[in-house]
């Protein structure tokens, strides 16, 4: 094990998160929203635990932030925030302590052909496949494509009634013409 000598500060956990954004040791994606959470969730430290994240009790931070945010950031983002912020000072407490066999604790999702190109095992999809394979298909019924959209609305507690009634009715005018 190899001391890095690198302290746990609240600037080096940033510097650090850059630092493995930029050499592709994790996905530069991952690594700013993890920079992100953090930065919105340790702005409440003090200046003693700002210099000390391997000291700080983070149910103690998170639940201060949940007082403070209570209203202005929804419960989901919170927990994401939380998530991130406990993986990225884990990950940055890790690598203070041996810097030379650190790796990511960020687990990379794989896609699948199928999920990429939206390409779903139809009757006609099998039977061009037994047909590459030179198997005889008698019944090659063409299907028609469709397109299948999942949309996700969040909307503000502070909307009123009528306004959640003009989304809607726009949607019904925007997305159900036929």
């Amino acid at each position: 094990m190899v001391d890095s000598g690198l302290q746990p500060t609240r600037e080096n956990l940033f510097t650090f998160l850059d630092f493995v954004a930029e050499k592709g040791l994790m996905k530069r994606q991952t690594a700013m929203a993890y920079k992100k959470a953090c930065n919105v969730i340790l702005k409440i430290l003090d200046a003693k635990e700002v210099n000390d994240l391997s000291k700080i009790n983070l149910e103690d931070v998170f639940r201060r932030h949940q007082n403070i945010a209570a209203g202005k950031i929804i419960p989901a983002t919170l927990k994401s925030y939380e998530a991130r912020t406990r993986a990225a000072i884990d990950g940055f407490i890790e690598y203070i302590k041996d810097p030379t066999s650190w790796k990511p604790s960020v687990q990379q999702r794989t896609r699948t052909i199928k999920a990429t190109t939206g390409i779903k095992e139809t009757p006609t999809n099998l039977a061009q496949d037994k047909k590459s394979e030179g198997v005889k298909v008698i019944d090659e019924t063409p299907t028609q494509s469709t397109i299948h959209i999942d949309l996700q609305i969040h909307i503000s507690p502070e909307v009123t009634p009528a306004q959640i009634d003009q989304i809607f009715a726009s949607m019904r005018r925007h997305l159900y013409t036929k």
